[in-house]
């Protein structure tokens, strides 16, 4: 019996064919197949993001409204970071004054003088970037309701990522999507837990890394809320190891420094006028929100 030999043509089809089979298996197959482990994906994000010991970025913070025809707010924002544990936010300008301080999992909000709320969902963006080791990075994204012993390979906005915490295409737990080429965050996608407690989805998008000496950090983030754009960072200058007074970056100070200030506001007052200050601090959540 004769065998009819492959002709080059018929061979670059089939070279084509299983090509497109096993990127599809890759993609989309149960078993994940030549996906990484979550924790090696995540050993290789704190490396790419590299190590910052201090840091100081000016930013405008773009709060967009619901409707689209409207124009944003733009507030000028100082955020400072003194790696792994403290980070702090101070927005000076006549709609508001807020300071936002960090130390490890416990903050403080303080706004035109008053204590606020804890942190909001937007504040979290910056946990992933204190996150420079990969035991810190696995505690953050666990925190965060991240289940980092599952990983899966996928797509996002072109781009071919590991995504950790979820079996891509599913979108309806909490994930991180890391670029398959720089190891470096894409997004980070909040859907349960603490951080979301009335269902809501949060997308927090890193955009435009740039390289600071041995780190790596994103001068473009965007926050979107059930798929609506509702927030935007765009970083404008950056310093890398500022001199930061003790005090600043300093948890007690700041509450006992509010309530040294509220105990001067509160002395003599009626109790009309403790619940006018309530209502202060509510009336300027609200705006910030």
């Amino acid at each position: 019996m004769k065998t009819r030999s492959m002709t080059p043509a018929r061979a670059a089809l089939l070279t084509a064919a299983f090509g497109v089979v096993f990127i599809t298996a890759a993609l989309t197959g149960p078993a994940g197949a030549h996906v990484l482990e979550g924790p090696h994906i995540l050993e290789l994000t704190a490396e790419a993001m590299g190590s910052i010991a201090t840091l100081q970025v000016d930013q405008k913070l773009m709060i967009y409204p619901q409707t689209p025809e409207a124009t944003p707010t733009t507030l000028d924002e100082t955020a400072t970071y003194v790696l792994p544990e403290r980070f702090r936010s101070d927005i000076l300008s006549e709609q508001v004054q807020r300071t936002h301080l960090v130390f490890g999992d416990h903050g403080l909000t303080v706004i035109d003088g008053r204590m606020a709320v804890d942190e909001t969902p937007y504040d979290l963006y910056q946990r992933l970037l204190r996150s420079r080791t990969r035991p810190r990075l696995m505690r953050t994204l666990n925190r965060l309701g991240v289940e980092t012993a599952i990983a899966s390979l996928g797509r996002l906005d072109e781009k071919v990522v590991f995504v950790v915490g979820a079996r891509y295409p599913d979108e309806s737990v909490s994930q991180l999507a890391v670029d398959k080429e720089t190891f470096l965050p894409i997004r980070l996608l909040l859907t349960e837990g603490e951080q979301q407690p009335d269902g809501s989805r949060l997308e927090i998008f890193y955009h435009n890394w740039q390289k600071s000496q041995s780190g790596w950090f994103p001068w473009q983030v965007l926050f979107y809320l059930n798929g609506r754009l509702a927030r935007e960072i765009r970083v404008t200058g950056l310093r890398l190891n500022p001199s930061i007074p003790a005090d600043m970056m300093d948890l007690e100070a700041l509450k006992a420094s509010v309530a040294a200030r509220d105990a001067d506001a509160a002395h003599g007052h009626t109790q009309e006028a403790v619940e006018a200050v309530q209502q202060g601090v509510e009336d300027v959540q609200k705006k910030f929100e």
